[in-house]
């Protein structure tokens, strides 16, 4: 359910170290609501991000191959597996060292008898280790609860790094990746159990909880298939600074026009790596939006467009509003093949979802492109100068085109074409 609602959308081009990144935010988030701010109930907002993100990793890594129930048993055989009792009893000495062979047969013959929802695991992991996890201690004042709370946090975040560390590693040690989250996921049952003892009243089920943040649709955008905006400034889980948020167009959230001429300078250009593609996008027919709805709708047109592009593009590249219905990308290390082929997929998105407008049928936004290239940084200001060119060019010919504008281009050929023809001939 998550991948359907995330994975094709939000996630498709987030590498791995990227999830892994939005895991130890999430993570470190929980912790902060709970015992910095002393806020249980923020806290819980996290929960369902955490188990989220454990699941957008491990469907990165694992692919189709991707099993959430076989990864918990093979570590988890319905028993604690060190000592392969049930409750554990080795939580209070030495733990016994690990025998992967005792747990493979126990894998074996338990797995059958598990029941497989997400609340049947939650009431495995408290039978393994409920009295390990403290929450004996809930009737003695929310002190003890938040230092029970406290340790099993500790542990979680420690598994945090052990799971960025098997996945630094997976090409080498594949199986301990699984060994890693499998341990996180026991870790984030374990505060989803033990939660209500700091005053969040009655006991948390877990499914009741994943399903109140992902009701098998994206509870912000209310499609089964996320087409959420990112927002970066809003996204940050720390206060952006002012200096930040002058880079930032406040009504779309792209970069601004202030950051492109930053980027674009001759000192920090040479921070990207060549060739640098660059497109010129100007949406078709703007004035005409604005003046046959109303500017409610054309801001809606261009946000729509925005995150269009934003699902599309990778996270190295750079993408601005330079102005009015104007944007800029730039690609480092993409030939202009390569960003026109991003640029139909773009374009090809647009059409396959128009922008719903209250008083009338759906928009298909369409745009006018201009696409360049440079092997070197001091000729970037000439080649988005002839991508705004080509771009002009695109709208003289009739709109919701591609031109290019590159060496070796035989104009006709390969240079000025419909946007509908090019994904045939990238």
């Amino acid at each position: 359910m998550l991948h359907s609602i995330y994975g094709l959308t939000q996630n498709y081009s987030k590498t791995q170290y990227e999830i892994c990144t939005h895991l130890a935010e999430v993570t470190g988030a929980f912790g902060k609501h709970l015992f910095k701010l002393r806020r249980p109930d923020k806290a819980m907002l996290f929960l369902p991000k955490m188990f989220a993100w454990a699941v957008a990793l491990l469907k990165n890594i694992k692919g189709d191959k991707a099993n959430l129930e076989e990864l918990l048993l093979v570590k988890y055989p319905r028993s604690c597996s060190y000592c392969c009792n049930v409750p554990c009893d080795c939580y209070s000495g030495k733990k016994p060292k690990l025998d992967p062979l005792k747990v493979r047969a126990k894998y074996m013959q338990e797995s059958p008898k598990q029941s497989r929802s997400v609340a049947d695991f939650q009431l495995m992991f408290r039978r393994i280790y409920e009295t390990s996890w403290g929450v004996s201690v809930c009737d003695r004042g929310a002190e003890q609860a938040y230092q029970a709370l406290n340790k099993a946090y500790t542990r979680m975040v420690e598994e945090v790094s052990e799971v960025a560390e098997a996945v630094r590693f997976h090409h080498l040690y594949p199986a301990n990746f699984d060994n890693e989250l499998a341990d996180y996921f026991a870790w984030w049952f374990a505060m989803v159990s033990s939660l209500h003892m700091v005053g969040t009243g009655p006991e948390v089920n877990a499914e009741d909880l994943l399903w109140s943040a992902y009701p098998g649709l994206c509870p912000s955008c209310t499609l089964t298939r996320c087409d959420c905006r990112p927002g970066p400034v809003r996204e940050l889980l720390s206060k952006p600074s002012l200096d930040e948020l002058r880079f930032i167009d406040a009504l779309t959230q792209a970069q601004n026009r202030a950051a492109f001429d930053q980027d674009t300078a001759a000192g920090d250009a040479n921070l990207l790596p060549t060739p640098i593609s660059c497109a010129w996008i100007d949406l078709d027919n703007f004035k005409r939006i604005n003046d046959g709805y109303d500017h409610s709708v054309g801001d809606e047109a261009l946000k729509h467009l925005v995150n269009a592009v934003r699902q599309k593009i990778r996270t190295r590249d750079r993408f601005y509003r330079v102005g009015g219905d104007e944007f800029a990308v730039l690609y480092p290390d993409y030939s202009w093949e390569e960003a026109r082929g991003v640029i139909s997929r773009i374009a090809e998105s647009l059409k396959r979802n128009p922008l719903p407008v209250e008083s009338g049928a759906p928009l298909v936004i369409t745009m006018s492109v201009g696409i360049s290239m440079c092997d070197d940084v001091l000729t970037l200001k000439e080649a988005l100068h002839q991508a705004d060119l080509a771009a002009i060019e695109s709208k003289q010919k009739g709109r919701d085109r591609i031109t290019i504008s590159a060496p070796n281009v035989v104009q006709g050929q390969e240079g000025t074409l419909p946007i509908a023809n090019t994904a045939e001939t990238a």
